[in-house]
């Protein structure tokens, strides 16, 4: 009978409560109950978030007024003489003059490449006249008043 009946388990110590972590952990916010469940962000955050971005896109908006009336042409202007420099170093070709003489004779010889350049840049002399005949029509239809 004693086969039968169980024997009690001698009775194990209780394990120690695992050390408080200085933040919560996601499976403690989500298994708490509702009431007990503090938010992660103050109730202030949606608000405010949405607030800044409000105040930057009215920010961009004049900003792009002013700039569309000429209003920051000054301040355009300080931006792109200090991109000049820079431009000038880009740009200024450091091409020897052996090179330079070895392209000349190359692009002489290739005369697909000389149509080409050629084609290219009749397109652009005309491109360039339609855009002054637009510009000096348009400057005419603002300086008359309506």
């Amino acid at each position: 009978m004693d086969e039968i009946t169980p024997v009690n388990a001698p009775e194990s110590p209780t394990p120690a409560p695992p050390p408080s972590l200085p933040f919560r952990r996601p499976a403690d916010y989500y298994s708490s109950p509702v009431g007990d469940a503090r938010p992660l962000f103050p109730r202030w955050v949606p608000y405010g978030c949405g607030s800044a971005a409000i105040v930057v896109l009215l920010i961009v908006f004049g900003l792009g007024i002013a700039a569309q009336r000429g209003l920051m042409g000054e301040m355009f202007e300080l931006m792109l003489a200090s991109m000049q420099g820079e431009i000038d170093k880009m740009f200024t070709p450091d091409v020897k003059p052996a090179d330079k003489a070895t392209f000349d004779a190359m692009h002489a010889a290739d005369r697909m490449a000389h149509d080409k350049l050629k084609e290219g840049i009749e397109g652009f002399s005309k491109s360039l006249e339609d855009l002054e005949k637009m510009l000096a029509k348009r400057v005419s239809e603002i300086a008359q008043p309506a």
